[in-house]
């Protein structure tokens, strides 16, 4: 699908920002291999920045994505943000619960599973994540049932 926003095709987050605690990767060196999701540096076509060092509350994990103002805040509440059902992944920060619709079943799977897509293990997402509506009869001018925007 086509947008005139910015959506991570892998995991469906329009945030730019990677987390104050993402390890440090040179994003314009071409085929470098994200280690936390397995995304190519060339799927993001260097639109990717990393977070401003800020200092990490003590009851907080550096990863905790949800505890950033910025996302838990505005974010997910804006009108945009809930027309796509997006929540704050503790990892990626803002994401779409709704898998894409090529992403591989995780029902029945054990929580140690890893996603083949992201690498996340199935049980960290247990309960949070949704299968996106069939579209395989979809046309061309069709409109995305979760994203709103034209194939």
């Amino acid at each position: 699908m086509v947008s005139a926003q910015t959506n991570c095709p892998v995991v469906g987050t329009t945030n730019t920002t990677l987390p104050p605690s993402h390890p440090d990767i040179d994003l314009s060196q071409p085929g470098r291999t994200c280690p936390v999701v397995g995304a190519t540096t060339d799927h993001h076509a260097n639109l990717l920045h990393k977070h401003p060092d800020v200092p990490i509350p003590g009851d907080r994990a550096a990863g905790d994505a949800s505890a950033c103002p910025v996302l838990k805040n505005k974010v997910v509440t804006e009108d945009k943000s809930r027309e796509m059902d997006d929540d704050v992944c503790p990892v990626v920060g803002t994401a779409t619960t709704v898998l894409p619709p090529d992403h591989p079943a995780t029902e029945g799977k054990e929580d140690e599973a890893v996603c083949p897509v992201t690498k996340a293990k199935v049980g960290h997402h247990k309960g949070r994540l949704h299968g996106h509506p069939d579209v395989s009869g979809r046309t061309d001018d069709a409109v995305c049932p979760v994203a709103g925007v034209h194939a």
